[in-house]
């Protein structure tokens, strides 16, 4: 969890940022001239965009928090730290009623203009170009980050971090993502995403992926008239389990539940199927949420269930038919 840092006055980091947009600009700021935007990713999980329209438009983002403010403080926060040579600059205590020259004015900008954005990490450039592969907001275990800790004692040499990205499409799904040594535990985990990121950037297929717009949603009478017929040809605005599918065979088949990440899972066919796709993955065929039976929220490794089976742009996927007894591999 992100911790937020306040000041001997005990003020907070969106009070701090107002009153520093107040003494630059030599004026109170009004709602208009800070606006904060917050997205949500999974079920806690929230992502603050802070835009200084007062100070060139510029925005920074925060870090990932269990509640909206607190992802509004994260954004506030690296906004300040962006400004920090020139808040230093600032007279103490109260705005001057003079504004400076003008040269100093144009120098302050230039500071700002060529700031870079210390939110913008490679965790948070991995994480907005896998949500923009997969068209839709990650959910928490598609990105997997572990830390190991290099030496023993109370002085580690060091820590390296792997990163999996199981939101991704065939087999970068299974891909393992190793950075390098460094001092801390943030540090390992960023220098992972950073090597990460390069390897996605470098793939013309993700890239070409990531730059595909949604299709556009159609209306519910559309909707359910093509999902009638069958599911060739039947798309949502989000992807994932909502891309256009292709059946492949209507009656049941039995498999072995895999592992489950929350919202979706993988499993096993007990039989071999001779299909194109059934080699991506190791074998291992994709299962979501919403195609489970009976509002069923979860399924359990080990479990045995029945499916129907279907193609999309990422590979096999399949959808619960029925259950059967638990036990395990076949």
């Amino acid at each position: 969890m992100v911790e937020m840092e306040e000041d001997n006055e005990g003020m907070d980091s969106k009070t701090r940022l107002n009153q520093f947009c107040q003494r630059y600009c030599l004026r109170p700021v009004t709602r208009k001239d800070i606006l904060y935007s917050t997205t949500k990713f999974g079920n806690k999980q929230y992502q603050s965009i802070v835009r200084l329209n007062c100070m060139e438009s510029q925005e920074y983002a925060g870090e990932l928090c269990e509640a909206p403010k607190d992802a509004e403080k994260s954004a506030a926060q690296q906004a300040l730290k962006a400004f920090q040579a020139v808040i230093a600059s600032l007279p103490a205590g109260k705005p001057v009623k003079k504004k400076p020259p003008p040269s100093e004015l144009d120098e302050v900008n230039k500071q700002i203009a060529d700031a870079e954005n210390p939110a913008l990490t490679d965790k948070v450039k991995l994480n907005a170009l896998c949500m923009r592969i997969a068209k839709r907001p990650l959910e928490k275990g598609e990105t997997i980050y572990e830390t190991q800790q290099l030496g023993v004692g109370k002085n580690p040499s060091g820590y390296q971090a792997t990163v999996r990205l199981p939101c991704l499409p065939e087999d970068w799904a299974m891909k393992l993502f190793a950075g390098e040594v460094c001092q801390n535990k943030q540090a390992a985990e960023q220098s992972a995403a950073g090597i990460a990121l390069k390897a996605l950037e470098e793939d013309q297929a993700l890239c070409a992926l990531a730059e595909e717009k949604v299709p556009k949603k159609p209306s519910e009478k559309e909707g359910k008239k093509a999902k009638g017929k069958s599911w060739k040809g039947w798309w949502v605005s989000k992807g994932g389990p909502d891309l256009p599918r292709e059946l492949v065979s209507e009656a049941p088949v039995a498999a072995t539940v895999l592992e489950w990440k929350g919202s979706f899972g993988w499993v096993k066919l007990s039989q071999p199927l001779e299909h194109p796709a059934a080699s991506k993955r190791e074998g291992k065929v994709y299962l979501h949420r919403q195609d489970l039976k009976d509002g069923k929220e979860l399924l359990v490794e080990g479990e045995m269930v029945f499916v129907s089976l279907y193609t999309d742009s990422m590979g096999l996927g399949a959808a619960e038919t029925g259950s059967g007894q638990r036990g395990g591999l076949t």
